[in-house]
């Protein structure tokens, strides 16, 4: 499945946090009227584009996570969209809190309603397909020619779920690792490399902790999170997959002894007085990795490009590395579809666009901690890098699709990972027998 997501040339792709790109947004299951339906083109060859002219104004329901703020890309599109348009449609935005998105959303459709046009995550798009809430858009893309994808390849065909076309991605972002050039200078240790292994990244991270005189932490030389994303990139980066390539088999891949013996490894380095990561209670009182190397507590952690900003907005003196070993990185996104019950599809279509466009694109560049969708704004903002950046886009060339987007098999196993690295952490049992009791709790 490792499948490249973008060369160098073309440069960059989440989103601030919880679920502009990586989304962790609530895993239930959908009600059993929902998970029953079966997924539904949104229109006809014939009529796919057409926006219906009846007379009335047409009100389209879109949904996201997070909040409404003052520079809320969402509010500004939707705002001129409704002052502007001449379809006669009326676009009404709900923003729901995201530890409640995903509730919502499957309550919305199965009281038989559903939005018209919903959000979600990268790790999800597999499972609203599967439930059958969100819609096939290859019919509305065919008929209609006015339609310009400003997507590159790779980005476009995130959104498309066995050969359909489900979702328009919004924004995306590479993850790669980020150090903190001045805790290196300061213990004398070379920057990352892309010839770096996980040995080379455990001797820096040795040397990089440090403690106080009465025996306490001071600093940390890397961040072993349990964030199911970080745990991915560092497994696929050692040539560890979940599932087998042809995305049908997990047993013997989910639950190998090399997975338990390199989970056994990566968690090891935040176990005891010897370790060189923060343990879950030091991230309670130091806060997550971005805090923590804002105010010069941790020199490397894995991330996504959302940390961008909050770094530079702190004066943090920063640097990007590829993934150590063979580099293999997750690519975080978000995407829009249009519901698998909505009454006017076409209509619902020309907000889409306008939700995905370059417009969109430009907005989210200014306001939001992604990388842009359009290939113009792309390069545009590639231009702004400098050497010591440039790891988070060239990271991109050894893009793989996240697990949840690699068939259903996978989609259930992206919902018990957090779970599963949790128990780990706490020691629920031995490795092994948490990953094979994982596994056997989904077959």
């Amino acid at each position: 499945m490792r499948k490249k997501l973008l060369a160098i040339a073309m440069c960059l792709v989440l989103v601030a946090a919880s679920f502009a790109g990586c989304s962790k947004s609530d895993n239930k299951d959908a009600t059993n009227a929902a998970a029953t339906s079966e997924p539904t083109k949104a229109t006809s060859d014939s009529d796919a584009g057409k926006t219906e002219n009846t007379g009335e104004k047409i009100t389209i329901t879109v949904t996201k996570w997070g909040e409404v703020t003052e520079n809320d890309v969402e509010t500004k599109l939707i705002d001129e969209f409704n002052k502007t348009n001449d379809k006669n449609i009326e676009v009404k935005l709900d923003v729901v809190p995201g530890d409640g998105y995903g509730d919502r959303l499957t309550t919305s459709f199965s009281s038989g309603e559903g939005y018209d046009i919903f959000l979600s995550g990268e790790g999800d798009f597999y499972k609203w397909v599967d439930k059958g809430l969100a819609s096939n858009l290859n019919d509305l893309i065919k008929a209609d020619s006015s339609f310009a994808n400003n997507m590159t390849e790779s980005i476009y065909n995130m959104g498309k779920i066995n050969d359909g076309q489900y979702y328009l991605v919004k924004d995306y972002n590479p993850m790669c690792l980020w150090y903190n050039k001045d805790m290196f200078d300061a213990a004398k240790v070379e920057y990352p490399n892309a010839n770096w292994t996980w040995d080379d990244l455990y001797a820096a991270a040795q040397k990089l902790t440090t403690k106080n005189d009465d025996g306490t932490f001071k600093t940390f030389g890397f961040q072993a999170q349990s964030w199911a994303y970080a745990v991915s990139c560092y497994l696929e980066s050692k040539g560890l997959s979940y599932i087998s390539t042809d995305g049908k088999t997990a047993d013997g891949y989910f639950n190998s002894p090399d997975m338990a013996k390199a989970l056994d490894w990566y968690f090891g380095m935040a176990d005891g007085e010897t370790r060189v990561s923060p343990t879950t209670a030091d991230t309670d009182t130091y806060g997550d990795g971005t805090s923590m190397m804002v105010s010069g507590k941790l020199a490397m952690f894995i991330s996504g490009g959302w940390v961008k900003s909050s770094l530079e907005s702190a004066g943090t003196n920063y640097g990007t590395a590829l993934i150590p070993g063979n580099h293999t990185s997750y690519i975080c996104a978000a995407g829009y579809t249009i519901g698998s019950r909505c009454k006017h599809p076409e209509a619902a279509w020309e907000v889409l666009k306008m939700l995905t466009g370059e417009k969109a694109s430009e907005l989210r560049t200014q306001y939001e901690a992604v990388l842009p969708t359009s290939k113009t704004q792309l390069d545009k903002l590639a231009a702004t890098f400098t050497d010591d950046q440039k790891a988070l886009l060239q990271t991109l060339d050894y893009g793989v699709q996240p697990i949840g987007l690699r068939g259903a098999l996978g989609s259930k196993i992206n919902e018990i990972l957090s779970n599963t690295f949790d128990r780990v952490v706490f020691k629920d049992g031995k490795t092994q027998d948490i990953l094979n009791e994982e596994l056997n709790g989904i077959k």
